[in-house]
């Protein structure tokens, strides 16, 4: 028999989370499952309605962790709440998902056991989530939004003491590297080692020209993405360079933010700058004394 274990990130989802967690529990077929809802961090009433589902349905256990984060969140479920044997699927908890979509991500790890991730497939209208697609389809990109990882390849990671770094944005990036690499093993195979899973669809809401939360939504996912672009360019490097040692239990410690990194002629040009801002300053609150002793040298 197989056993599936789902983990469903959550921060600050009041409005979306009970629709997500209903469409989590019809896609499944009929394979056994967990549901653990990471409630990372959250301010709002998200906790309250996980557990009030919880309390008519015993295989959802809503887990209140005090850090906002995704990469703890991830780190919290793999090493306390993976019982190390369960097919696990990761997946964000603002999103709704196809018919059969978890099952069908099951059954293409069933049938071909030898990749160490499968992602899921976004849902294919708009003009981005074709260009999404058709990326995925050609590179085999891990994509956040749904995706599974072997129990080898969880126990890979947990024997080696992997660990996302707290901080980091980006975390089907970092996973999609290690995928590839085998944990660093100084080979990139991402057609041989990551699955492309068409059927398991997920649906996420498009942002709305009429709304000014939108707006404010996309100026942030646009610093995020800026901080992900400066943050896997820091740490994958070192990553290649020094292997799976190289791993900073924060991100903050192993990124850098360069001006010549900065892509001036393109549209992340005004993210980018405020992204290094936001690192620099981060790196000045971390070594102070570094700042001091360049105001007393000049």
């Amino acid at each position: 028999m197989i056993n599936v274990q789902i983990c469903l990130f959550a921060y600050n989802l009041e409005e979306s989370i009970a629709s997500c967690i209903e469409s989590v529990m019809e896609n499944c077929g009929s394979y056994q499952y967990e549901l653990f809802v990471m409630i990372n961090g959250c301010t709002d009433q998200t906790y309250d309605i996980v557990s009030g589902i919880a309390d008519t349905n015993s295989n959802l256990h809503p887990v209140l962790i005090e850090i906002g984060d995704k990469s703890n969140a991830w780190n919290t479920f793999i090493y306390q709440y993976y019982d190390g044997h369960s097919v696990a699927v990761f997946a964000d908890g603002d999103l709704t998902f196809g018919n059969n979509a978890f099952k069908h991500i099951v059954d293409c790890h069933i049938s071909q056991p030898h990749y160490n991730a499968i992602t899921g497939f976004p849902y294919d209208q708009g003009r981005s989530s074709k260009q999404m697609q058709n990326r995925m389809q050609q590179n085999h990109d891990l994509a956040g939004g749904l995706y599974l990882l072997s129990p080898l390849f969880i126990w890979a990671l947990t024997n080696s003491h992997v660990k996302l770094p707290v901080g980091l944005i980006g975390d089907d990036s970092m996973l999609g590297f290690l995928s590839a690499t085998n944990i660093c093993s100084g080979t990139d195979l991402p057609k041989q080692r990551i699955g492309v899973c068409v059927k398991a669809v997920f649906i996420y809401s498009h942002l709305s020209p009429l709304r000014w939360q939108d707006y404010k939504l996309y100026f942030r996912r646009r610093v995020r993405y800026s901080l992900r672009y400066f943050q896997q360019l820091s740490i994958v490097s070192d990553l290649k360079q020094q292997g799976i040692s190289a791993m900073p239990a924060a991100a903050i410690h192993g990124t850098s933010a360069s001006l010549h990194q900065v892509r001036w002629r393109s549209s992340n040009l005004i993210f980018d700058l405020i992204s290094k801002w936001m690192i620099d300053r981060q790196k000045m609150r971390l070594h102070p004394e570094s700042d001091n002793t360049s105001k007393s040298l000049s």
